[in-house]
C-alpha cells in the first residue's frame, strides 16, 4: 500500500512513545447540578490540557476500551493560527512545530506541520479504540486528501468511508463555492449501523424481498430452486430440489443458464414460486434451502399474495435480514405476535429504518450556523463562531453507540458531544459516558460550563440531569533524573506499573493479601514493595506476608536479597525500582 510522506515524518512516526505520561489531577466533581471536590465516579470527564499528553494518560484506564470517538481537528483553513508545541526531540522540529502555523503564502510548510501535529495523536487514539469500535474525523477540503492515505496505513484491517456533509449555503473560495465539509468514518469491517434520524431512510416493516438479483443460477445454482405454497392457506407446503441437487443426481444434465423455472412441478394443491424479480428476470434467492426451512420454522419468513398481477409468481416471499433478526434476538425490535395459523413474526406497529450510513448528507440541520445559533441561546451571549452543530454529533453518536457505550472527543471544543451523549441518554434511558479533552483555557468557562447548562437545563430547554469530574493534567510519572515523581501520590504509581505489566486498569477493590499486592492476571500475581520514605527489600520476610497462590510472581522492590536460584524455583522475577519500570 502507498504510504503518504511529508517533511518530519521519520521525527514524529514513533514521536506518541516520548511523550512524558502525566497523571489526572482531579479539579472537582459535578453531580446533577452540585459542584463538589469529590470525584462523582460517574465515568464523565472533562480534561484541560494538551491532547497530546491528556490521550496518554487515559491509556492505564482506557486502552482497547473506547468504543466510539469523534475528533474535530483545525482543518488548517490558513485563518486558524493553531499552535501544536509537541516537544518533539529534534532542535528543527521541535522550533517548527512551536510556531504559529499561518496561511500557505506565508507558510509553505503548513501542511506537513499539521500532519506532524495529526500523525501521533492517531496513534494513540488507535491504542485506545477498541477492536470493534469505530473513530470519526470532521474535516475539510484542505487536508482530506492528506488525511486519508495516513489513516489507510494507521487502521488498514478497518473499513474507511468519506462522507460529505452540506454545512453552509457556500463559502466563494478561488471561484469555487464550497458548501460541504467530510466526515470520514473508520469501523469494523463488519460493521451495522444503527438507524438513524435525519439519514437513515424511510420507516418499513422489517421484511425484505428475499430475491437475490445481483447473481444467477449459474453463479448460485444452490440458491436456485422453487418454493412450494399451499394454494389455500398461502404457507409454506415445501422446497423443491435446488439446481445443484438436481445436477448432483442426474436429473438435470443441460447447461445451467438453460435450466428453466418451471412453474408446473408444483405438487398437486400448492403452487410454485421461483427466485424472479418484479421486472422478469430469472435469478437467486438469499438463502439456501435448509436455512429458508430453519427460518420459516422460526417466523422469519413472510408469504402474502403478490400484488404484481403481471408476475408469473402468485406470492411473495421474504425474509429478515441477519441485522434484524440479531435485533429480535437481543429483544430490541418487539415482536407482538405471530400471523394467524403461521410461524411468521409480527411487528404491530414496530418498523425498522434502514441503517446503512448514506455518503451525502444535506439536511439543515447541519449546517455550522445551527451550531453557532444553540451555543448563543445557552450562554445568551456569542462565544464563538461555528462550533459542530449537535443534530450532527448525535446522529453519528446514534449512529454508532449503544446504550453503554464510552465516547471519547480529543478536540472537544465547545462541547457539543457531550451535550449529545447525555441528550441521547434521556432519549433512550441509555449510560454512555464521555471524556472531553480541550487544551485551551475555555476548557472551563465554556466547555465544562455548557456541559453543566445541559444538565441544569437551559432557556426554557429541561436538563438532562448528570454528572461528570473536571481534571488538569498533573505530575510527569518520572523526574527527568529517571526516578518516580513522588507528588503524584501511590496510588498514581501502583495504577501506572499495573498497566504497564497487564495493559489492563488496576481495580480499586481492597485486597486482603497485602498493601503491596496490585493484583493477578493470567496467573501472575504483581506486587509493588514501595514506601516513599524509605528503601524497600525483596526478602524472605516480604515473602511470608504475601497470601496469593499464583505460578508466577512478579515483585517491585528497590532492592533484592533472594538468591538468582531460589526465584528461579518459585518463579519469581525481581524488577528494580524505578529502572525497571517501562516507560511506555
Amino acid at each position: 500500500m502507498p504510504t503518504l510522506n511529508w517533511i518530519g515524518k521519520d521525527k514524529v512516526i514513533n514521536h506518541h512513545m516520548d511523550v512524558p505520561f502525566k497523571v489526572l489531577e482531579h479539579s472537582y466533581g459535578f453531580d446533577n447540578g452540585t459542584q463538589t471536590d469529590k470525584e462523582t465516579n460517574s465515568g464523565n470527564k472533562i480534561i484541560h490540557g494538551d491532547n497530546l499528553e491528556a490521550l496518554k494518560a487515559l491509556l492505564p484506564e482506557y486502552e482497547g476500551r473506547i468504543k466510539c470517538i469523534y475528533i474535530d481537528p483545525p482543518y488548517n483553513t490558513g485563518n486558524e493560527g493553531w499552535v501544536y508545541n509537541d516537544n518533539v526531540n529534534e532542535p528543527k522540529i521541535k522550533k517548527w512545530l512551536g510556531s504559529v502555523v499561518g496561511k500557505e503564502s506565508d507558510d509553505l510548510t503548513r501542511h506537513d506541520k499539521w500532519l506532524c501535529m495529526m500523525y501521533p495523536r492517531l496513534k494513540l487514539l488507535q491504542k485506545l479504540l477498541a477492536d470493534k469500535g469505530s473513530l470519526v474525523i470532521s474535516i475539510g477540503y484542505q487536508e482530506v486528501f492528506n488525511l486519508m492515505p495516513i489513516l489507510k496505513e494507521l487502521f488498514a484491517s478497518k473499513q474507511i468511508a468519506c462522507v460529505t456533509v452540506q454545512t453552509s449555503g457556500g463559502k466563494p473560495s478561488g471561484s469555487f463555492n464550497y458548501q460541504h465539509e467530510f466526515l470520514i468514518f473508520i469501523v469494523p469491517n463488519d460493521f451495522e449501523a444503527n438507524p438513524m434520524k435525519f439519514t437513515g431512510g424511510k420507516e418499513r416493516t422489517p421484511f425484505e424481498g428475499l430475491t437475490l438479483a445481483t447473481f444467477d443460477k449459474t453463479q448460485r445454482p444452490n440458491q436456485t430452486y422453487p418454493i412450494f405454497v399451499n394454494a389455500e392457506t398461502g404457507l409454506l407446503d415445501s422446497i423443491g430440489e435446488s439446481l445443484q441437487e438436481r445436477i448432483k443426481n442426474g436429473k438435470y444434465q443441460g447447461e445451467l443458464s438453460e435450466f428453466d423455472y418451471d412453474f408446473n412441478e408444483a405438487p398437486e394443491g400448492t403452487v410454485a414460486v421461483w427466485p424472479i424479480t418484479s421486472k422478469g428476470k430469472q435469478c437467486v434467492w438469499r438463502l439456501a434451502p435448509n436455512r429458508l426451512k430453519s427460518d420459516w420454522e422460526k417466523g422469519y419468513i413472510k408469504i402474502s399474495p403478490n400484488r404484481q398481477k403481471a408476475s408469473l409468481n402468485k406470492y411473495s416471499i421474504q425474509y429478515l435480514p441477519e441485522g434484524v433478526i440479531k435485533k429480535v434476538e437481543k429483544g430490541e425490535l418487539n415482536v407482538s405476535g405471530k400471523e394467524p395459523n403461521s410461524p411468521t413474526l409480527t411487528f404491530g406497529e414496530n418498523k425498522t429504518v434502514g441503517s446503512d450510513i448514506p455518503t451525502i448528507w444535506l439536511e439543515k440541520e447541519f449546517y455550522s450556523v445551527k451550531g453557532t445559533t444553540l451555543l448563543n441561546d445557552i450562554f445568551e451571549k456569542k462565544i464563538f463562531n461555528y462550533p459542530k452543530p449537535l443534530p450532527l454529533i448525535t446522529e453519528i453518536l446514534r449512529a454508532l453507540t449503544s446504550q453503554n457505550d464510552i465516547i471519547l472527543d480529543s478536540f472537544a471544543g465547545s462541547g457539543s458531544t457531550a451535550h449529545a451523549v447525555l441528550d441521547l441518554n434521556q432519549e433512550d434511558e441509555g449510560n454512555r459516558k464521555f471524556i472531553l479533552i480541550e487544551m485551551e483555557d475555555y476548557a472551563e468557562s465554556v466547555t465544562s460550563e455548557r456541559v453543566k447548562m445541559v444538565v441544569n437545563g437551559f432557556s426554557e430547554q429541561e436538563g438532562t440531569g448528570g454528572s461528570f469530574d473536571f481534571y488538569e493534567l498533573g505530575q510527569p510519572m518520572f523526574l527527568e533524573d529517571g526516578n518516580l515523581n513522588e507528588l503524584d501520590g501511590v496510588e498514581k504509581i501502583r495504577q501506572y506499573v499495573y498497566y504497564t505489566e497487564t495493559k489492563t486498569p488496576l481495580s480499586a477493590t481492597k485486597h486482603k493479601d497485602n498493601k503491596h499486592f496490585l493484583g493477578k492476571q493470567n496467573d501472575t500475581a504483581y506486587y509493588f514493595h514501595y514506601e516513599q520514605d524509605e528503601v524497600t527489600t525483596l526478602d524472605h520476610a516480604f515473602l511470608a506476608t504475601m497470601k496469593t497462590k499464583a505460578e508466577q510472581y512478579v515483585i517491585y522492590a528497590d532492592n533484592c536479597l533472594l538468591t538468582k536460584d531460589f526465584m528461579t524455583k518459585h518463579n519469581i522475577i525481581f524488577k528494580k525500582i524505578p529502572r525497571d519500570i517501562t516507560r511506555f
